[in-house]
This record gives structure tokens, C-alpha cells and sequence, in this order.
């Protein structure tokens, strides 16, 4: 396959780097670090290292088995826990929480919120929970945090992911088999249409962001 132009490749920088925006790290504890599964293990690894730094005293993994699941072989969550006790062991078990279940984005949230209110209700999402950390894969993270917000208004998020390339991501998507190029023109497409469906707040794109959709759009096969 040839190398794609190097206005495609611009235009994937530019979108990798509207889509994984983070949020300045606030001075005082949020209440939590909330974990969108991926069959990225990086991430797990990135949230213990945000909890060792006291950004949160609870770290809660979502995700069951879906679209993004790739090779891991078992829900998200646990393959994120798992994950997670390899790289630090001395974690207490007490403060993970993990929600297995969900199989999208609005399930995440809905699932978490469900657990949350019924096993640890100290902790529910408004009451005990009013600012997270939300740590997602990079491509996704901003269209994470639309869906929160429509789903559970009252939260105040931080959006946080580990440094992040587009040679990295391309290179892991890649060993999934998945087209990096159409991957992240499918998350804009989802910020542009998810709005009239319910999904998620309606967020305009950039003047700049939509010219390199409109590139990533055009170089991607239909």
C-alpha cells in the first residue's frame, strides 16, 4: 500500500490532535479516574500511574466485550485490571472498581452509573462522584467526553491521555488490523452525526478540523 500524501498525513495529525485534546491537571484531587476500555494496554498502565500520583483515590475500568476490544480475549475491565496489577501490584484491590458489562461508549456510562448507585452508592456519579478523570484511547477521547455530558451533566471532567504520535497510534491500530486513516475519519464523522441521534452534545468542528475531515474523507476508500 503507498504511503498516503503528505496533506493526508497533515490532515490525520490535525485530527488525532483535536480528538485527544486533554484538560490541564487540576491542583486539588478529582474524585476518581474512570477508564474506557480499549484494546489498548497502555492506557491501564497510564491510569495507575495518575492514581500513584494522588490525581484521584478510586480508579474505575468500563468495558465489556465490543468494537474495540480487538485480541484481548476478555472484557475490557478485566483485561485493563489485569493489566494494570501486572504493572503495579500494591494497587489495594478496594480502590479499583470495574464494570464488565457494556458493549459502547453510552453503555460505559449507563453501566458504570447503574453499578456505581447500587454497590457503592457513596460513590455515585453527582453525589460521591462530581470530578473525574476520564482516560479513553486518544482518537476517542473527545467524543468520551461529549457522551458524559449529555449523560451525566453534573460531572466535571478532565480529559487525560498518555503522550501520544500519530506514528504510535498508526502503528498500534495497525498490529489490529485496523486503518488508522479511516479510523479517526469515522470518530469525526461520529462528532459530526452522533448530535441529531441523541448521542452526544452537539460540538461544531473547527474551520480547521473540518478542512482535514473533508482531506481524510476524500483519501479514505468509500
Amino acid at each position: 500500500m503507498p504511503a498516503p500524501a503528505a496533506e493526508v498525513v497533515s490532515a490525520a495529525r490535525l485530527a488525532l490532535a483535536y480528538l485527544a485534546a486533554t484538560n490541564p491537571l487540576p491542583a486539588a484531587p478529582c474524585d476518581a479516574i474512570l477508564g474506557f476500555g480499549v484494546f489498548d494496554l497502555r492506557l491501564p498502565v497510564f491510569c495507575g500511574l495518575l492514581y500513584r500520583r494522588s490525581l484521584a483515590p478510586k480508579l474505575i475500568f468500563t468495558g465489556g466485550i465490543g468494537a474495540g476490544t480487538g485480541g484481548l480475549g476478555a472484557p475490557e475491565a478485566d483485561a485493563w485490571h489485569a493489566a494494570l496489577r501486572k504493572a503495579d501490584p500494591t494497587i489495594p484491590a478496594a480502590d479499583v472498581i470495574l464494570e464488565n458489562r457494556s458493549t459502547n461508549t453510552a453503555e460505559n456510562i449507563a453501566f458504570t452509573a447503574d453499578l456505581l448507585a447500587q454497590a457503592r452508592p457513596e460513590l455515585a456519579f453527582g453525589r460521591g462522584l462530581r470530578r473525574i478523570v476520564i482516560v479513553a484511547s486518544p482518537s476517542r477521547l473527545r467524543r468520551v467526553g461529549l457522551t458524559l455530558r449529555l449523560l451525566q451533566p453534573s460531572l466535571e471532567l478532565v480529559r487525560q491521555v498518555p503522550p501520544v504520535t500519530l506514528e504510535s497510534e498508526w502503528a498500534v491500530y495497525g498490529l489490529q488490523g485496523i486503518d488508522y486513516l479511516a479510523h479517526l475519519t469515522g470518530e469525526l464523522d461520529r462528532i459530526v452525526s452522533y448530535p441529531a441521534r441523541g448521542w452526544i452534545v452537539a460540538e461544531p468542528l473547527p474551520a480547521e478540523i473540518a478542512a482535514a475531515h473533508a482531506v481524510l474523507r476524500a483519501a479514505v476508500p468509500k
